[in-house]
């Protein structure tokens, strides 16, 4: 199935999320009564911490000869229960993994991933064991709803952020291919304009009227690692028309959680906390699950203090290795005294101190805000949608209102699922977002006659055609141009005699016009593939197109003639 093709059987978006992952699913036949009858599995359920979440943890545990063994949940309790024993380190666990596509400029084929123990495994192998779990998990429910599918079906979606990289995307494809989905069978969604298409059919009259035609409004995804934000305006023909490129950080929620974390460290010491959490697995997972529910009650104007239960286990450890007690080393803190106190098994924390955790990643995201604000095609916004996981928490909505009083704040019921479930409708109507922002300067690496005085002289080559000037940066698309969804460039093809195959090396810049492909900001993003097979005189025949607005760069070799279409892709992790 191609992006442009609508009308699968079933379309079944999977959202691998920093923190959670999960699935959602819809027929055809379902998609065309209702758009929003879409079901999302929520049923994940801990042993302990008493959470009930939509979603299960990102949380992967392989056996000692690398072949899975559990997901989420359960993923976490296992490795909990084989840490009590002291059997836990030849099995591999990796948790919150997600966020090295986003840290790694050099991502590749080989990109390694290590778990909690240190042991590395290739990143790909931990993804596509995470996505076979979930498409499996899907597959099965699907079944037992009473629905037979072949697996040519159903249209697979991954969501991914818009802020992320071309390698880090086709990283993801690579991995679903793992679980055996095919390229054909995928699409890869941006997880604010999923948001955004779903937030379209919510059927409340206030909501609507951001989606008016010509009407502009600012998506905030803010998921468990990153803060997602771009900014959309409806066209006359119901389409969106991206206004300002994708931008964002690492202000996810899970930064709320490094600064929960970091105040155990403070007050235990990190050798103690580490071995805590090395050898009391369980304990560790129960301190977050329970932060998971107090952080949905922070408030601006919250109560005095919060109460979080100690395990008994980190206060044994402490006193086992220290003349001073737990208790005392609480009471007589100096970073944090008369700030926090014990009272049986349970640490009370101040609420100044408790909204202090959310600090940092609300700091940068209003900062980043106010100079998205800034931009010329951008003024005039009056609506933020917010949404994501993170968007749940009552903090985050009520310092985003007082910080931007004079924009409306909409945040849809179960925002943590808005995604998820605009994947499925992406899935459904992939054409549904008309023109794209483009984030970077696109281009191939030419030569062209030297011209002295104007070209360096370090750039001269002397080739059978004459003098000429290398590494030139010739533009495809400029950073911050708008393209159309269909709009495709043409390339100059050039092979030799009698070859088959055709490697264009593509180049990526920060800059809007580089001169030279060697210049600062400049890189190589890849490769473009094109595979012509047995066409004579291939250069004179092919026609080749780059398409830069589609969520992923894709590429086209078209024999000019007949039509016929030839196998053509982009590389960008052959590093």
């Amino acid at each position: 199935m191609s992006d442009e093709e609508e009308g699968p059987i079933a379309v079944v978006a999977i959202d691998f999320g920093t923190t959670y992952s999960g699935y959602a699913f819809s027929l055809q036949n379902q998609f065309q009564k209702d758009p929003t009858q879409i079901f999302a599995y929520t049923n994940w359920i801990p042993s302990s911490g008493g959470l009930i979440s939509p979603k299960t943890p990102t949380s992967l545990l392989l056996k000692p000869n690398k072949d899975f063994y559990k997901f989420g949940y359960e993923a976490e309790d296992t490795y909990a229960e084989l840490a009590l024993d002291g059997k836990h380190h030849e099995y591999y666990f990796f948790r919150r993994f997600k966020m090295l596509l986003h840290r790694n400029p050099n991502l590749s084929r080989d990109t390694k991933i290590a778990d909690a123990t240190g042991k590395e495994l290739p990143a790909k192998v931990v993804f596509g064991h995470g996505i076979t779990y979930l498409k499996h998990h899907a597959v099965d429910l699907i079944k037992q709803q009473g629905y037979e599918l072949d697996d040519w079906d159903i249209r697979w979606v991954l969501t991914v952020p818009a802020i992320w990289t071309a390698p880090a995307k086709q990283f993801m494809r690579e991995a679903a291919q793992k679980a055996d989905i095919t390229n054909d069978q995928l699409l890869i969604a941006l997880e604010p304009e999923a948001a955004s298409i779903f937030c379209r059919y919510i059927p409340d009259a206030t909501g609507l009227e951001i989606f008016r035609s010509e009407s502009k409004y600012m998506v905030i995804d803010l998921g468990g690692g990153t803060a997602d934000i771009t900014v959309h305006q409806v066209d006359n023909d119901g389409t969106l028309r991206e206004l300002h490129r994708a931008t964002g950080g690492a202000w996810g929620g899970t930064k709320v959680d490094a600064a929960y974390e970091q105040f155990f460290i403070d007050i235990v010491g990190e050798e103690v906390w580490m071995e805590f959490r090395a050898t009391n697995g369980g304990d560790y997972f129960d301190i977050f699950r329970e932060f998971e529910l107090k952080k949905r009650t922070v408030k601006a104007d919250m109560q005095p203090r919060i109460v979080v239960k100690v395990p008994m286990s980190l206060r044994n450890l402490y006193d086992s290795k220290n003349t001073e007690t737990f208790n005392d080393a609480v009471k007589n803190h100096e970073m944090y005294y008369q700030r926090i106190s014990t009272i049986s098994d349970k640490l009370k924390i101040d609420s100044e101190l408790v909204k202090g955790f959310f600090r940092d990643p609300l700091d940068k995201l209003i900062e980043h805000l106010q100079q998205v604000l800034m931009v010329p095609k951008v003024r005039g916004t009056k609506t933020f949608l917010l949404v994501g996981g993170f968007a749940e928490s009552p903090i985050v909505q009520d310092t985003l209102r007082g910080k931007f009083p004079h924009i409306k704040l909409i945040t849809p019921a179960d925002a943590g699922l808005t995604v998820l479930k605009g994947a499925v409708i992406f899935g459904h109507k992939p054409l549904s977002i008309g023109s794209r922002i483009s984030h970077l300067t696109f281009g191939i690496a030419i030569s062209k006659p030297f011209i002295d005085g104007h070209h360096p002289s370090e750039k001269k080559l002397c080739t059978s055609s004459g003098i000429m000037c290398r590494d030139i940066f010739h533009k495809y698309i400029e950073s911050d141009e708008s393209v159309e969804h269909g709009c495709m460039q043409t390339v100059p093809l050039t092979m030799d005699k009698g070859s088959t195959i055709s490697r264009v090396r593509v180049y990526s810049s920060s800059s809007k016009d580089p001169m030279f492909v060697t210049d600062e900001g400049c890189r190589q993003l890849g490769e473009m593939i094109i595979n012509v097979g047995s066409i004579e005189d291939a250069s004179n025949h092919v026609s080749v197109g780059l398409s830069f607005g589609k969520t992923e760069l894709t590429v086209e070799a078209r024999e000019k003639t007949s039509g016929q279409i030839f196998r053509a892709r982009f590389d960008f992790l052959n590093n």
